[in-house]
């Protein structure tokens, strides 16, 4: 009998960079392990970055009268994985014997590592990878990159001229998300069908920072759900978080600024000036102006201090390696940016 393909596995995990594929996989899952019109009663979403312990209890739900099935879906469970021997005993008992009558699909948003003793690298999950469990969605490799670009330039119908396929591939990495959508624009900015270099250097140049600067730009009105969506988006297409972070600490940084200023009595142009502001951009200063009103010397330095946390969170120093404290920084920078 022919091994069971990933998507038939009733407990099965899917981890990695690429965004468009990890969607696909997610939704080929759930179509062959969720019935629609009993979806309502019998599909859990847990909540991003979740303990084991509210997986574990989704699992123990009963389900309803007439169901085969319960189904539960973890997403953004990268903080699942920290540490192989931090896996509690139950669920590591649970995962090496799924229950009957239930489905489980975990899904990462980084690719997690197999080493010995490593996120994936110890017991149940090699016996998972050796059953056929797992399924990786990484970044591709140095090697693969030009030839996912050429197949992705023949099905939409362009010719890549000279080194444009080198030039992407050096802009935009192997993240293959990242790739299609650059090749997407392209496609809509190359009338007779040929890409040059140029071309490709005036879609990818500074892109990532594009969508850093979206990103900042909705927290700083107080968009919540705009900045969310703008931070959902430059993750999932494998920006790196501490570029992000890199806008956050350039702003907060303006605040500081903002608030040895204020106390130095500046005004003016001059004060514009302290914040490294050119008198075109003193339009800025309100923006500047308001939350510092709003959160007062004792709050820009509790930001601060938000910004520092982050940043050793997202550096592996502290025990979160998750993109929660992004989410929560963003909150956080909502609320001191708006009105």
């Amino acid at each position: 009998m022919a091994a069971p393909a990933w998507v038939d596995h009733a407990f099965a995990l899917v981890h990695g960079e690429d965004g468009d594929g990890r969607r696909k996989a997610v939704e080929d899952w759930k179509a062959r392990h969720v019935d629609p019109e009993w979806a309502d009663f019998t599909l859990t979403i847990c909540a991003e970055g979740c303990p084991w312990a509210e997986v574990v209890a989704a699992i123990q739900e009963a389900a309803p009268l007439g169901a085969e099935a319960r189904t539960v879906v973890v997403p953004a469970a990268d903080n699942l994985f920290a540490r192989a021997k931090d896996l509690p005993g139950a669920v590591k008992t649970l995962l090496e014997k799924p229950p009957q009558g239930v489905n489980l699909l975990l899904v990462a948003w980084t690719t997690l590592p197999a080493a010995p003793g490593k996120a994936i690298g110890a017991k149940p999950w090699t016996d998972w990878a050796k059953a056929g469990r797992i399924l990786k969605v990484g970044a591709l490799e140095a090697a693969e990159i030009p030839g996912f670009i050429e197949a992705e330039a023949r099905r939409l119908g362009l010719s890549l001229q000279g080194a444009a396929t080198t030039l992407l591939a050096q802009r935009q990495g192997g993240k293959p998300g990242l790739l299609k959508r650059a090749l997407e624009v392209l496609d809509l900015l190359a009338e007779d069908r040929r890409v040059t270099e140029a071309m490709v250097d005036q879609v990818t140049f500074r892109l990532a920072e594009q969508k850093a600067f979206a990103w900042s730009g909705a927290w700083q009105k107080g968009d919540a759900a705009g900045a969310l969506r703008a931070l959902r988006m430059a993750l999932e297409d494998g920006d790196e978080p501490l570029m992000l972070l890199g806008q956050a600490r350039r702003e907060v940084d303006r605040l500081l600024r903002y608030a040895e200023a204020q106390a130095a009595g500046l005004k003016g142009p001059e004060l514009t000036s302290a914040l490294g502001l050119s008198p075109k951009q003193a339009f800025l200063m309100d923006g500047y102006r308001g939350a510092f009103d709003k959160l007062k010397p004792k709050g820009v330095k509790a930001l601060l201090g938000r910004l520092n946390q982050c940043e050793r969170d997202l550096k592996g120093l502290a025990i979160s390696r998750s993109e929660a404290p992004l989410l929560d920084l963003t909150l956080a920078l909502c609320r001191a940016w708006g009105r």
